[in-house]
This record gives structure tokens, C-alpha cells and sequence, in this order.
């Protein structure tokens, strides 16, 4: 008899159970959404962030979106440039609206995040999203084997190391307009570009210098700005770097090659250009990461009228360089929309993965 009873009374129990139904990302909803301020811990620090998700109930996928370089917030916002753009806030609430959790936060030292910069590492970065992939997985609304990390532009790079350290515990890895070599790579190439065009006589000696600096300072050493060129430009990106609350992060940032690294991910990678990124080639660094992943389940999308911040922009790259002030004053200009090719493109692989 009392077999019975408990038998009875496990069935009522688990009868009770509410049922949590899981859902897919759905390329074609329009759900309505609820964002709100969230704050978990990284280490000894706490990271501010805001959450966005449906406002039906329900399991969904989740997502961490990682912001880019310099003082760049959650947001995708930048306090050194003119306007903001906001691609970051309008990124994560398109998704939302298709069926996720989408988690995007302040890295440190930036926004209101209060770590102190000289204290801040490549590490720090691993550190945070890995805290805020814990914050979705310790929601009730997330399906904990569903979890993507997405980093956009230097993001990207910390995505990448995030998804390394996460190994099999994330559904996929998605790099936005990431770089496919090694920050001092990337920047050769765009200060090479430059000084080439304003002073072709001197390009090659001033990239010389800057690729000994940087090599030295990547292995530690101590570069003295004024010793690696006369030109008031690169003495203050050099001094930037080499500056004490930067100097931890700017060697490791350095000497990180994202090749090596993404061609050690097992989960699938969606590697995302726009074909009118200023910043970052579409066609050079995304083809260096699609032959890095040789072989491993990999999808890529070259937006063809998007920009570096995702947003849509119908002027070709020659355009774009030839009014430069105009192609600045328009950068961040509020008014204008993500790019719907690019938003598309997302969040199809997003719910094929």
C-alpha cells in the first residue's frame, strides 16, 4: 500500500511540473521583446550588460555579443567619434525578435564598467564572455545547448579565444567583420595605405621602423615613440599601445594570431564581411579564415552593401575613400539601419545551428 501511495504521489507531482516549451530562432518573426540591465561577475569584477529577449515565454537560444576595440560600449558606441551608431543595441534586438536571448555588455574599462585599464589583459576579455555565457545558462528562458558567441571586429578575436576555452559547451561561434590576421598586420596594412598615398618616398622606411616597434614591444621590450618616426600620427598610435594602462592588453592583442586559433574550433563558425568595410578587407581577412578552418564546418556571407558596423551602405569602397569627411560625418550617423542582407545572412545560420 504505501508502494502504491508513493507511486501515486510522484505521478501528481510530475503531473504538476510546468511544461517549459523550447523554441527555435525563426528567420521570419517579429516577436515583441523586453530589455533590461543585468550585471554578473568576471573575476573579482562585476560587468554591466543589458539583456534582451522575447517577452513570450518559453526556452530559447542564447547569444553573447562582444564589442569591438578602443572605448567602444555595448551599445557599439564610441565616446572618441562623432554620433552613434548603436549597431550593437539594434544587432541584438534583431535577433531577439527572431527567438533568442541575446546577452551584450560593457568589456572592461569601457562604459560603465569600472576595471582598472592597467589591470586589464587579453585574458580579462576570455574572462567576461565566459561569464556572461554563465548568466544565460543560469537562466530559466535559455536552452543551455544553444548558445552561440558572436564578437564584432576586435570582438571577434576574443570570441575566438572565448569559443577556444568553451570547447564543446557552445552550439557555434559567429565573427562579424573580424580581422583574419594579426592586429599588427592589420595595422601595416591600413597605415601602409595611408603613408603611401600621402608620402610614397618615405612609406617603406616609416613601415619598417613601426614593424621593428611592434615586434619588440610584443616581446616585451621597452619602445620609446619618438625613436620609431618623426610623424606626430604614428608616435601617438605608438604611445597609445606602449601607455602603462594599456601596455598588458595592446601585447597581447598583438601577438595573437586568430589563424592558428580558429582552426582549432570544432563547433561551427559563421564568418560574416561587408564588401564596404573600411576597416577590415572582406575578401583578404575572410578568405584567410575560411582557409584556416581547412575543412571544419564553416559557412561565410559577404554582404555586398554593408559596412564595417554592419549598417547598410550603397557606396563602393573607391566613394567612400575619395570624400573621406563625408564617409567620417556619415559613419555614425543614428538615422541609419543595419543592413537587412547582413541581418538576414545571421540569423538563417544562427537557425540552421
Amino acid at each position: 500500500m504505501r508502494l502504491v501511495a508513493l507511486v501515486a504521489l510522484v505521478a501528481c507531482k510530475s503531473s504538476s511540473t510546468p511544461h517549459v516549451e523550447s523554441h527555435a530562432i525563426d528567420p521570419g518573426a517579429s516577436l515583441e521583446i523586453v530589455s533590461e540591465e543585468v550585471s554578473f561577475a568576471a573575476g573579482a569584477e562585476q560587468v554591466p550588460g543589458t539583456l534582451v529577449h522575447p517577452k513570450q515565454t518559453g526556452r530559447w537560444p542564447g547569444v553573447v555579443l562582444i564589442a569591438g576595440s578602443g572605448p567602444t560600449d555595448r551599445d557599439w558606441n564610441n565616446p572618441l567619434l562623432v554620433g552613434k551608431n548603436g549597431s550593437g543595441k539594434l544587432l541584438a534586438e534583431a535577433i531577439a525578435r527572431r527567438g533568442a536571448v541575446v546577452v551584450r555588455y560593457d568589456k572592461a574599462s569601457i562604459g560603465a564598467n569600472k576595471t582598472t585599464p592597467s589591470d586589464v589583459t587579453i585574458d580579462t576579455y576570455v574572462g567576461e564572455g565566459r561569464a556572461a555565457l554563465a548568466l544565460l545558462r543560469a537562466r530559466s528562458d535559455v536552452a543551455a545547448t544553444k548558445l552561440y558567441v558572436a564578437g564584432h571586429s576586435e570582438g571577434g578575436l576574443h570570441a575566438i579565444r572565448v569559443a577556444l576555452a568553451e570547447g564543446d559547451h557552445i552550439a557555434g561561434l559567429v565573427l562579424l567583420s573580424a580581422a583574419g590576421r594579426s592586429l599588427e598586420d592589420l595595422l601595416l596594412v591600413q597605415l601602409g595605405a595611408q603613408l603611401r598615398a600621402a608620402m610614397p618616398a618615405q612609406a617603406d622606411a616609416e613601415l619598417q621602423s613601426l614593424k621593428k616597434a611592434l615586434d619588440e614591444f610584443a616581446a616585451g621590450k621597452e619602445v620609446d615613440p619618438k625613436q620609431v618616426s618623426a610623424i606626430p600620427g604614428i608616435q601617438n598610435l605608438v604611445a597609445a599601445l606602449v601607455a602603462p594602462m594599456n601596455a598588458k592588453v595592446a601585447r597581447g592583442l598583438i601577438a595573437f594570431d586568430p589563424l592558428p586559433a580558429v582552426a582549432q574550433i570544432a563547433v561551427p563558425v559563421f564568418i560574416y564581411n561587408g564588401k564596404h568595410d573600411l576597416q577590415v578587407d572582406a575578401d583578404v581577412d575572410a578568405k584567410n579564415l575560411i582557409a584556416a578552418r581547412k575543412g571544419k564546418p564553416t559557412e561565410v556571407f559577404l554582404a555586398p552593401e554593408a559596412d564595417h558596423v554592419l549598417k547598410h551602405e550603397p557606396k563602393a569602397i573607391p566613394e567612400l575613400r575619395a570624400n573621406p569627411a563625408a564617409t567620417q560625418n556619415g559613419y555614425n550617423d543614428p538615422a541609419r539601419a543595419l543592413d537587412d542582407a547582413t541581418v538576414s545572412a545571421i540569423v538563417t545560420w544562427l537557425a540552421k545551428h
